[in-house]
């Protein structure tokens, strides 16, 4: 009798471990995996940062509701505003007016903490580039005669609390009929919809 009463749990504490272990398989994302077959491959290098990029843009909107700043995010005026993950760091996009073929965008980018926080942005970076994109059309920042980019040089400065830095940059213009953009800049959450206003 006694053996009787204990195969229920042993039969319950065998199972325990197949459960847990299916239920971690589930949540298990799939992502390329870097291999030495295919190290230097571009064509995989590229879908790799490009699923990388999604991944962490999705993972960024989700945990800070696509807007926030982890301390509450001071009003500032402007058409946009985002908070840089794990920084009490914000961006705002300040003005975005289209010209002649030219869009160009305004940041500014404020402390609102309490101690100082380094702002890096760089958009010289091959691994993660800048861009507008309308729908399924992704626009580059703009170059000059000499091939360099038409933006305020990269950042990389220690903001003291309430302190302010600015950048902007210009890129190719959507259509006159777009009204709307998308804004990917590094490592700033996405913004979304972000409206035009023609000069």
């Amino acid at each position: 009798m006694r053996s009787l009463r204990l195969f229920p749990l042993v039969f319950s504490l065998a199972a325990v471990p197949s459960t847990v272990i299916s239920a971690r398989a589930m949540t298990v994302q799939d992502y390329p995996v870097r291999t030495p077959a295919t190290a230097g491959d571009e064509e995989y290098d590229d879908r790799y940062e490009r699923e990388r990029r999604e991944q962490r843009r999705k993972d960024q909107e989700a945990q800070h509701d696509n807007s926030a700043c982890e301390t509450g995010c001071v009003e500032h005026e402007g058409l946009q505003t985002r908070g840089i993950p794990d920084t009490p760091l914000v961006a705002v996009i300040h003005e975005a007016t289209r010209d002649d073929g030219v869009l160009t965008l305004r940041l500014r980018f404020y402390n609102d903490g309490v101690e100082p926080a380094r702002l890096t942005i760089d958009p010289t970076s091959d691994s993660e580039p800048f861009f507008v994109q309308v729908g399924p059309e992704k626009l580059f920042i703009l170059t000059d005669e000499d091939g360099e980019l038409d933006a305020k040089e990269p950042l990389e400065v220690d903001l003291k609390p309430g302190q302010m830095e600015s950048w902007w940059a210009k890129f190719p213009a959507p259509a006159a009929d777009t009204k709307t953009f998308d804004l990917e800049i590094p490592p700033i959450a996405t913004f979304t919809n972000v409206p035009i206003v023609d000069d």
